[in-house]
């Protein structure tokens, strides 16, 4: 007689053996710590990312502004320096008896504007982020050239950017 070898041995008819069992859970503790290790990396880079994506909304900001003043309405810049061998810039606007300052003062970037009598200043960068550095740079009798650096304080991402900028209606008098 020949026995069918599905009925040779009687199978085990109760469930998982407790080896099983912790091979499923020693998988699963791997696939949890690998999702949380993968989900703290993102919102460690999520806060730099936001950051990065705020420097680039100032950046964008102060460049458009800059370049709107200094390349349409300007008549004559003159790159100086102030009493603290900072770099700025004295503009003459198109307008009569109008002058500007650009200057950097406790990480924001100001104009200071006087007409006639009258005095104002505005600031012009975004207030969460600070400007660390602002250079110029005389790159022809036309042609000028800014560079700043823009920081995120809460992460200390820090970024650094060229403006060269042609002054459509005025040159750079010395």
């Amino acid at each position: 007689m020949t026995i069918h070898p599905d009925r040779c041995c009687e199978k085990r008819k109760s469930g998982s053996i407790l080896l099983e069992l912790n091979i499923v859970f020693m998988i699963m503790v791997v696939v949890s710590a690998t999702y949380c290790n993968v989900g703290q990396v993102v919102l460690k880079n999520c806060r730099k990312l936001l950051a990065d994506i705020e420097i680039a909304k100032a950046v964008r900001y102060t460049e458009s502004t800059i370049r709107r003043e200094l390349s349409y309405n300007t008549t004559q810049v003159k790159l100086a320096e102030d009493f603290n061998d900072r770099d700025q810039i004295i503009c003459r606007k198109t307008f009569q008896n109008v002058r500007a300052y650009w200057y950097l003062s406790n990480g924001m970037l100001y104009r200071k504007t006087l007409k006639d009598t009258t005095t104002g200043i505005n600031p012009y960068s975004a207030p969460d982020i600070r400007i660390t550095r602002f250079k110029t740079i005389l790159l022809g009798k036309e042609k000028i050239g800014i560079i700043m650096n823009f920081q995120d304080p809460e992460t200390g991402l820090e970024r650094r950017i060229a403006i060269p900028l042609l002054l459509s209606n005025g040159s750079v008098v010395q």
